[in-house]
């Protein structure tokens, strides 16, 4: 194999690789933060019956 030739392999399995980890799951996902602000969803409201569920449970863990 030439010099050229193992270049060209080389450029390809690089660039294929490249290729390869901008999984489509990832696009489009915050790259940079700003400390103290939160862009998420906002939260949902408990109701009554959740809200005494977690109570309930959370009195377990002080026994």
């Amino acid at each position: 194999m030439t010099q050229g030739a193992a270049f060209k392999t080389v450029l390809a399995s690089v660039l294929a690789l490249g290729l390869a980890a901008c999984r489509e799951d990832e696009q489009g996902r915050p790259l940079y933060h700003k400390p103290g602000v939160y862009k998420g969803q906002p939260d949902t409201k408990l109701d009554e019956q959740q809200r005494e569920t977690l109570r309930q449970r959370t009195r377990h863990q002080f026994d």
